[in-house]
Formats: C-alpha cells, sequence, structure tokens
C-alpha cells in the first residue's frame, strides 16, 4: 500500500522512541487506511454547453448567483445556420412536388402504369378472340399459346407498375415530410436563442464574454450546488481493492489546516484509469458551516479500511521478507501470519506470542 498522510496517525498510538536492538508483540488498537488525493466540487455539478456555434450576445447572470432549473443564463446568436435553412427548404421544396400526384415522378410512373394497363386490356381480348377461334377450330394451338403468353406478361408488368406507383407514393411523401422536419429543425436553430439553466444551484464559473464565439465542444457555465459537496479521489490501483462503500474518510484540505473533516465513500467506479493507474472514487464530507468552500479545492484523505481493537502487533522493522520474525533463544526464524497493519505496526495472527521477545 503507498505510504498514508501523517495527520491519519493521530487516531494511532505514537510508536515507540528510537530503534531498539529488541522489541516484544504488545496489545494495542491499530487502523489500516489507503491514502487518496482529490478534489471537492458541488454535488449536482453541471456544465452547460451550447448546442450550436455563435457568438455570446448577452449574460443574464454572474458568478455566485443563485439559479433556477429554466433560469435563462445567456443568449448565443448563430448566423451560420442561415445556408443550411436555405437548403433545407430546397430540399423540402423538392421533396414537396416529388411526392405530389402531378409531380414530375409520379406523373412518369402514372403514364407508365397506363400505358401498361392500355397493353394488358388489348392482350386480354386477343387473348378472349384466340380462344373463340380455337374452340371453333379456326386457329392452331401454337397461337393460342401465343396469345395467353403475351396477357400474361403484360398482366404481370401492369401489376409491377401499379406496386411500382404505390411504394414511390408512400417513399416521396416520406421524405417530404423527413424535409419538412429537417426544415422545422434548422428553423429553430436560426437566428437567436438563449441557454436555461437545467437545474437548480449556484453559478461557480461563466467561461466566455460577451462577444466571444463558442462552439457545442466549449463549457459555458458551470452550475452545481450551492450548499453540498461532494470529493472525488484517486486511489493507486494497488490499493483500490481494499476500498468499499460505506467506509470513514478522514480529509486534511490545504485551504484549512489542522481542521479535520470526515465523511463516508459513496462510489466506486469500475475502471481503472491507463493514464495515471488510478480508481475515481466519490465520497461524502461534512463540512463545517464557517467553511468558505470553493469548486476544486484539493483534498488529501485516509479511507480507513479496517480496524482492530486490543491486537497482537509488532513493530515492522522487526518483519523479514517471508513474514518471518527472528525470536530471541531460537535459531532458525519463525513465520508468521500477519493482519492488519499501519505506517508502524502489524498484526500477528499467529506464529508468536506476547511473551516472546524479537530481535532483529
Amino acid at each position: 500500500m503507498k505510504k498514508l498522510i501523517p495527520f491519519a496517525l493521530t487516531i494511532l498510538l505514537a510508536s515507540c522512541g528510537g530503534k531498539t536492538e529488541t522489541a516484544s508483540p504488545e496489545k494495542r488498537d491499530i487502523t489500516q487506511a489507503v491514502y487518496a488525493s482529490g478534489k471537492l466540487f458541488p454535488k449536482n455539478d453541471y456544465k452547460v454547453s451550447a448546442r450550436l456555434p455563435g457568438y455570446v450576445e448577452e449574460i443574464f447572470v454572474k458568478v455566485g448567483d443563485t439559479v433556477k432549473a429554466g433560469q435563462p443564463l445567456l443568449r448565443i446568436r448563430s448566423e451560420i445556420n442561415t445556408i443550411n435553412v436555405e437548403a433545407a427548404k430546397n430540399q423540402f421544396a423538392l421533396a414537396s412536388r416529388n411526392a405530389s400526384e402531378n409531380g414530375p415522378v409520379l406523373s412518369a410512373l402514372k403514364q407508365d402504369m397506363m400505358a401498361l394497363q392500355s397493353k394488358y386490356e388489348l392482350d386480354s381480348m386477343n387473348f378472349r378472340r384466340y380462344e373463340n377461334l380455337l374452340a371453333q377450330k379456326s386457329t392452331s394451338q401454337m397461337q393460342f399459346d401465343q396469345a395467353k403468353v403475351l396477357l400474361d406478361n403484360s398482366r404481370a408488368a401492369y401489376r409491377r407498375s401499379q406496386m411500382n406507383y404505390s411504394s414511390t407514393k408512400d417513399r416521396l411523401r416520406t421524405e417530404s415530410e423527413n424535409a419538412r422536419l429537417q426544415l422545422d429543425a434548422q428553423n429553430s436553430n436560426l437566428g437567436d436563442y438563449t441557454i436555461a439553466a437545467a437545474v437548480n444551484g449556484k453559478v461557480y464559473d461563466i467561461v466566455p464574454n460577451i462577444g466571444d464565439l463558442v462552439n457545442s465542444q466549449m463549457v459555458l457555465v458551470e452550475i452545481g450546488s450551492a450548499n453540498e459537496f461532494e470529493v472525488e479521489l484517486s486511489i493507486d490501483e494497488t490499493d483500490v481493492s481494499f476500498v468499499l462503500t460505506g467506509q470513514n474518510v478522514i480529509y486534511e484540505i490545504d485551504a484549512f489546516k489542522d481542521v479535520e473533516l470526515k465523511g463516508t465513500v459513496q462510489e466506486i467506479y469500475p475502471r481503472i484509469s491507463a493514464g495515471n493507474k488510478t480508481a475515481r472514487v466519490t465520497a461524502t464530507i461534512e463540512l463545517k458551516p464557517e467553511m468558505n468552500i470553493y469548486s476544486g479545492m484539493s483534498v488529501e484523505s485516509n479511507i480507513i479500511v479496517s480496524q482492530k481493537k486490543n491486537a497482537l502487533v509488532i513493530p515492522r522493522e522487526y518483519i523479514k521478507p517471508g513474514n518471518l520474525v527472528k525470536v530471541k533463544g531460537k535459531e532458525e526464524p519463525v513465520k508468521i501470519t500477519s493482519g492488519v497493519s499501519d505506517l508502524e505496526f502489524v498484526e500477528v495472527l499467529s506464529g508468536i506470542t506476547e511473551s516472546d521477545q524479537l530481535e532483529k
């Protein structure tokens, strides 16, 4: 585990004086903690951005203001959408014209369908004529069969033209409706539009000034809870497996020296950052009313992952690799089973007793 920050050790007993050549196991309370650093942020932190690029024409709030959901924050003027609106108008006009019964596409399909209908009716008449002639033995079977093939082909062609006309008509109507919706969307983006707050809270930051060009990737305004804060912590990947929701956290804030604050682990994100090999954890914090807190303040913390009362412990420096300790009066090192540990002491679960004396 990483080294813990010193202030958390105030909950532990002080270590023995200077280094000695021997030590005996003793009973004492021991606490194991994981170090984490992070930032303070208001609860419900919400970053406002523009849905379209444009120029900031007016700002209605200032930093520190308390706002309500739906309250206007700033107005943006977007002129670059004029071309998009004109293109959408042209597309809608073309789609509407094509979808019309008298439009060029449907008119051409209707003429083709009527021509195929006429051929189908003519072939039907010819077939009936050959059918009568064959019954009177006035024509050959081959001529009758030819008339039947012509009738079948013209019937199939006519039905295909009917289906083609119907499907094309439906498609063109859909395209026309989609073009109308696109035109409405472009019209709604034209000219000025106002960005409003989505949540109740306090304005912590306003990034642009009046006249600045902004785009949809920029954060314009930051809003969050006016009175409630939470902490976002980064924990080393080697330590995060010890951390559980609900564990107690002890904080120290650089801006408030010698002030110990408490909280609990709220959420552990199941992902390790590839950049710094840390996990993200959010936790509550109990702030004092007189503290003037700013969003983004740095914090350091210890997350209490384990505590033992009246545990049998030995100084950490007496443990050799492989959990071996040298016991006075024994030639071979003794292997111990360890438990909770802190900066100075390690709990001994088995292997030695309180009456043993250890040597370095």
